[in-house]
């Protein structure tokens, strides 16, 4: 029932999947990388929306998307993390919802993709929000893009790949 999970399961999924994402992006907070560069995280939340779209379907992804958004902007942000974030996030969602659609099971470029454009989102929001063109720091936000995306593509495929989830029908 991959994309279709009916009633208790979809919303225990929901749920635990939301709960991964908050747990993850919280963690990610407190220990964050010595890289130079703003911005460049591993993005291990995002693995839990990459599971959702792949595991629950893009709508359920979606609602865990933003229930993270919403806890992290409420919780531990302010007013233009929140646009930050949700530029990112919104911007890698869509792409690696049309990116499924095109590659399928090529689960790493998918998420590849979406790392690359959820810098790109919030590199655009803040410039938008600064008022300062600080697009110098694209180069380094794609690959920085990159190598979050493999590492959470890699990190999803194995979980979707994994017994108690190969074998749901």
């Amino acid at each position: 029932m991959r994309g279709r999970l009916k009633g208790t399961k979809r919303l225990t999924a929901i749920a635990l999947l939301l709960t991964a994402a908050f747990i993850l992006s919280w963690i990610e907070m407190l220990l964050p990388l010595a890289i130079p560069v703003p911005g460049i995280k591993i993005g291990l939340a995002n693995s839990a929306i990459l599971f959702a779209l792949y595991y629950c379907g893009a709508a359920d992804s979606l609602l865990v998307l933003t229930g993270r958004l919403v806890l992290n902007a409420v919780l531990f942000g302010s007013a233009s993390s929140f646009i930050f974030s949700a530029a990112g996030g919104l911007l890698s969602f869509a792409v690696m919802c049309l990116c499924k659609r095109l590659f399928g099971k090529h689960r790493v470029c998918v998420s590849i993709a979406g790392g690359v454009f959820h810098n790109i989102g919030q590199l655009a929001a803040a410039t938008i929000v600064l008022s300062t063109p600080l697009w110098a720091y694209l180069p380094y936000l794609i690959l920085g893009g990159i190598a979050a995306g493999f590492i959470n593509g890699i990190i999803v495929s194995r979980l979707l790949d994994s017994r108690p989830f190969r074998n749901e029908k």
